[in-house]
């Protein structure tokens, strides 16, 4: 006999608006709230969807920079 306990995981695809972080964490963050309601434990995001791929070698270092999230510690 053995114990199982169940874990409900989740991933999320959206369509990101390039170099707007406001718009895709808010985005982000409906998700969120709702895999909260459905008790997901686990949820993933693409890969860089807060500020895409694409244009980053386009940025300058100072707009590189204001995307960028602290990180404590």
């Amino acid at each position: 006999m053995s114990n199982h306990t169940s874990l409900k995981a989740a991933t999320v695809q959206f369509q990101h608006q390039a170099n707007n972080k406001n718009y895709n964490l808010l985005i982000m963050e409906k998700f969120i709230e709702q895999a909260a309601i459905e008790q997901v434990k686990i949820l993933t995001f693409p890969e860089m969807c807060i500020t895409g791929y694409w244009h980053v070698l386009k940025l300058t270092s100072a707009e590189v920079t204001a995307l960028a999230e602290p990180i404590e510690g």
